[in-house]
């Protein structure tokens, strides 16, 4: 199923997450896909500014909603880019 978020300047992944899961459902993240790999987004990063951030070649990039935890607890870094393929 494919939804569309409005992304303000103060929009997180949160805020994405939120609007996107099912109710009930608590392990969920927002993953960045591109160009075959994947990561994990941190849950306070801005959305806008990561869009910004890919310039010409954003439309290559897909966010997805992923129905597992994130990562361990206590982990705050983002993660490299892993291969999906």
């Amino acid at each position: 199923m494919l939804t569309e978020v409005p992304v303000t300047t103060a929009t997180r992944v949160t805020d994405v997450v939120e609007f996107c899961k099912e109710a009930g459902e608590s392990e969920c993240h927002l993953a960045e896909v591109w160009n075959g790999h994947e990561r994990p987004l941190p849950q306070e990063l801005l959305l806008l500014d990561l869009l910004n951030a890919w310039g010409a070649r954003r439309p290559e990039v897909r966010y997805y909603l992923r129905h597992r935890p994130l990562w361990p607890p206590g982990r705050t870094t983002t993660p490299p880019l892993v291969a999906t393929r």
